[in-house]
């Protein structure tokens, strides 16, 4: 399992704290990675398209760069204090979440830390809100942070669907555990592995596919069984695979946007990793968009990982 070498966090250099720069620092000492600090300034009129020429650009971000740049020293302190190894950085464009996107792709980090806000359902019904673009987007993994403090010894969890193989060749679910292995690795401790399952899929395959006019069909009650006894197959297996033992293991019964938020909080967990998968042409993400759904409603951070084709199993 790869080990956490760069660290990118996403910061307001104005904000008077941030549970994004703090978390980072946590996962930082303990992996002994480096740290890239990132302040985004969306601003039209200093992209490159404003100007007539690389070197009239220049002159007239430079100040404001190096304005940007003082104020981030602050935010360094820090990490320089623990004998990391941080960087500062400032970019332009416009809209804000492209500018995180380039950068992310330009230098591949292992890990993306965020702060994430409360967002009224029509920002997010109209995706135009930061995190959910970098939802989307995001090919590295993306720990999007809230306020509250993790325990002394962070309990990380991991959300797997077994129930859905046909999604990037069942890859999803091992690089959502390998992902919530290595963070719990480096609090020295193991990740839990939660599944909710729900009859409802079954439904919803009746209603699109032998139902009539597209009305879900009264499912048996043997089918709704058998397929019960599946999933959890197939969760028993990935557990056994990861050698994640018994009593780390949660089969809830129910939609998980109901009964995630309820695990997490009985069970105090400080991060929890879920899977994202692109959809078609329209950019639609996730099985039923449960992460998008999760962001405001979870009581502690999630852990955002895209299927990596480096995994095998």
């Amino acid at each position: 399992m790869e080990s956490i070498k760069r660290i990118l966090v996403i910061a307001d250099p104005t904000a008077q704290q941030s549970a994004a720069l703090k978390k980072a620092r946590q996962i930082a000492v303990n992996f002994r990675a480096k740290v890239d600090i990132l302040c985004c300034v969306a601003n039209p009129t200093l992209t490159r398209s404003f100007f007539p020429d690389e070197i009239s650009q220049e002159n007239t971000i430079r100040p404001v760069r190096n304005k940007y740049l003082e104020q981030m020293q602050v935010l360094a302190e820090p990490f320089r204090a623990d004998n990391l190894s941080v960087t500062c950085h400032v970019e332009f464009g416009n809209p804000l979440h492209a500018i995180m996107e380039d950068y992310i792709v330009l230098t591949r980090p292992d890990l993306v830390v965020k702060d994430t806000h409360h967002h009224s359902l029509i920002r997010r019904t109209l995706l135009s809100n930061t995190d959910f673009h970098l939802i989307r987007a995001c090919q590295s993994p993306l720990l999007l942070v809230k306020e509250q403090s993790w325990s002394e010894t962070p309990h990380v969890a991991a959300a797997v669907d077994p129930g859905h193989p046909q999604d990037t060749p069942a890859l999803l679910d091992h690089a959502v555990i390998y992902a919530a292995e290595r963070i719990a690795r480096g609090f020295g401790t193991q990740p839990s592995l939660i599944h909710c399952w729900s009859p409802m899929g079954l439904y919803a395959a009746g209603a699109t596919g032998g139902g009539m006019g597209g009305v879900a069909m009264l499912m048996p009650q043997e089918v709704i069984d058998a397929q019960r006894t599946l999933d959890r197959e197939r969760f028993e297996h990935l557990a056994r695979v990861h050698d994640i033992p018994q009593h780390r293991t949660h089969l809830r019964e129910g939609i998980a946007i109901d009964e995630l938020p309820v695990y997490a909080k009985h069970g105090a967990i400080d991060i929890l990793a879920m899977g994202a998968v692109s959809r078609s042409g329209l950019d639609r993400i996730f099985i039923g968009h449960t992460a998008e759904a999760l962001l405001d409603v979870m009581p502690c951070d999630i852990l955002i990982i895209k299927a990596s084709p480096k995994i095998h199993v």
